[in-house]
Formats: C-alpha cells, structure tokens, sequence
C-alpha cells in the first residue's frame, strides 16, 4: 500500500441519473393521474435540488413545509 496525505476525489453522494430514473418511472408509469405526491428527500440538499429541478422542468407544483425540509409536497 502507498500511503499519501492527499484527500480521495470525493464521489457524489447522489446519483443524478438515478434520481431522474426513479422519478420518470414513479410518476409517469407507475402512478400516473395522482394528485397530491409526497417525496421524502431527507436532509440532503443535493437530492432536494435534483427533485426540485425535475418538478419545475415537468411543471409541477410543489412546496417544502416550513416544519420538515426533509419533504417535498407535490401537488397536480
């Protein structure tokens, strides 16, 4: 092994194409027509970004409760 005082390349925690998958598959073919989703991001701020960005580009209007940033509200 060699040891070096250099930091590793930081991985991002979120896979964006993932994320993107999951949400296209969710709610245009395994629920589509719903009304009211809830999308539980927890505390990560980068996975909030990714929902929220996917929401706007596909016109869905949306909130975060003021009491859990962990939840996006999403309403049709």
């Amino acid at each position: 092994l060699v040891s070096s005082n250099e930091p590793l390349p930081k991985k991002p925690l979120v896979n964006t194409t993932q994320v993107v998958d999951k949400l296209n598959q969710y709610f245009f073919w395994q629920h589509p027509g719903y009304r009211n989703y809830e999308i539980i991001t927890g505390d990560s701020e980068e996975m909030r970004s990714i929902v929220t960005t996917w929401l706007g580009e596909h016109e869905y209007d949306y909130y975060i409760p003021p009491y859990n940033n962990g939840v996006i509200k999403v309403n049709d």
